[in-house]
């Protein structure tokens, strides 16, 4: 399992840069907007060059072979192997009510140090007619993903008072120190906005030899709040051996950039992204007891076949099935995990274990960490599969002895999503 789809939540390890080169990487992180001119003619005259993997992402999801059809029609074709040309990739497919949007992504220039290479974001607009889709407007390259080394970054559906959206999330890590962004975008009166950026994450662990003195701060972002363009993040604190400390910050959009409307921002978080004056001086209003309760879970519509983060009656999972967990370089130390046995089994001849974070540690925006688990007639564990989504779904046909998998990454949109299969050791989407 690759980490391309776990960027903003557990940022990718950097070689090592200078102070001064990494305060300037995040400058270009912290200070990307939406692009002010984007096309909106849906037809082109040149060709597109898709990255291989898109080949193996078309044959197993039906949904995204259709709209990459219907946005570049046979005016498309792959990369060669072994060639270094840019190519598109298909970040994600979002599902809104009556309406589809397809995001693409080509890897930018690196800048001077090569580390803060992100990709120019395209998307592709679709309306449902009937049963078929049909494009109806193109915004191309309309901002840079914050991923570094040319990732896209984790990219999801949104929704901002009347109006749909999405969420990019990223980050930066060098020198032992990480930084976590949201990007958050609307789309209102047929453009794609920028509602600007929040800070979502830091973390000193990998510059702290004493375990005492490391900080992690995780963030779990909540959209479509009662007021519109605004976002409720609440980060969790965790400093050495000490009890976690939870605050809830609201943050406002304003002229395309977050600014802090009430709540407490960890001191970590103001100093490592060198928040503005407006921050710290509204750093400690109150907030609320309408902004600052905590989303109600949703359970599961579905009985049979279908398990989610939001899934009621969940429970500590075995010390075997959480040992198989820990090894795995998603785990976040800081979260404590939760889980419930898969009735059917993903698996003919093993047990499976659908297993997420409790109290929805380390998860943001209806998704959070999932980890698979099989226990073999014999107990042994392992993890085979392990991404940050919302739920999956056991489909009828079989890979080996294991069911496919439709893992679906937006809580709000239950049919949008991508089939996974078993490859012998781990499940795998598109090839990867």
């Amino acid at each position: 399992m690759t980490n391309a789809n776990r960027s903003k939540w557990y940022p990718i390890t950097l070689l090592p840069v200078t102070a001064a080169m990494a305060m300037s990487i995040l400058v270009v992180l912290w200070g990307a907007t939406a692009h002010s001119a984007s096309s909106d003619d849906h037809s082109s005259q040149t060709q597109v060059l898709l990255c291989d993997d898109v080949r193996d992402m078309l044959a197993n999801n039906a949904d995204m072979r259709k709209a990459e059809t219907l946005a570049f029609g046979n005016n498309a074709r792959f990369r060669a192997v072994g060639s270094s040309e840019k190519c598109t990739s298909l970040a994600a497919l979002m599902k809104f009510t009556g309406s589809r949007v397809l995001i693409t992504a080509i890897a930018t220039d690196p800048g001077e140090s090569g580390l803060d290479q992100g990709s120019s974001l395209s998307a592709y607009f679709f309306r449902e007619s009937g049963s078929s889709l049909r494009l109806v407007t193109v915004k191309r390259n309309f901002a840079d993903s914050n991923g570094a080394l040319g990732n896209v970054g984790d990219v999801n559906a949104a929704h901002f008072g009347p109006d749909d959206g999405m969420t990019v999330n990223g980050g930066i890590s060098q020198q032992g120190y990480s930084n976590d962004l949201t990007d958050f975008y609307v789309f209102r009166s047929g453009s794609i906005v920028s509602l600007g950026m929040v800070p979502t994450g830091w973390s000193n662990s990998g510059a702290e030899e004493d375990n005492s003195k490391a900080v992690t701060i995780t963030g779990r972002v909540e959209t479509g709040l009662p007021q519109p363009d605004r976002v409720r993040v609440t980060y969790t604190r965790s400093a050495g051996g000490a009890k976690e400390q939870s605050s809830v910050a609201i943050w406002r959009s304003q002229a395309g950039k977050f600014v802090l409307e009430a709540g407490d921002v960890p001191q970590e978080i103001i100093a490592g992204f060198e928040l503005a004056d407006d921050v710290i001086a509204k750093n400690g209003t109150p907030v609320t007891a309408t902004e600052a309760a905590p989303p109600q879970p949703v359970a599961s519509t579905e009985s049979q076949g279908v398990w989610s983060i939001d899934d009621i009656e969940m429970a500590v999972p075995s010390p075997a099935i959480a040992e198989a967990i820990k090894q795995d370089s998603n785990y976040p130390p800081i979260c404590k995990l939760t889980g419930r046995e898969m009735l059917p089994s993903l698996s003919t001849m093993s047990r499976t274990w659908f297993v997420t974070t409790s109290n929805r540690c380390d998860a943001g925006g209806g998704t959070g960490p999932v980890w698979i688990v099989s226990v073999a007639p014999t107990g042994k564990t392992a993890v085979v599969f392990s991404a940050f989504r919302h739920s999956v779904r056991a489909e009828n046909s079989l890979h080996g002895e294991y069911h496919d998998m439709f893992v679906n990454g937006d809580a709000r949109n239950p049919k949008s999503g991508d089939v996974y299969t078993f490859d012998g050791t781990t499940y795998r989407k598109s090839g990867s």
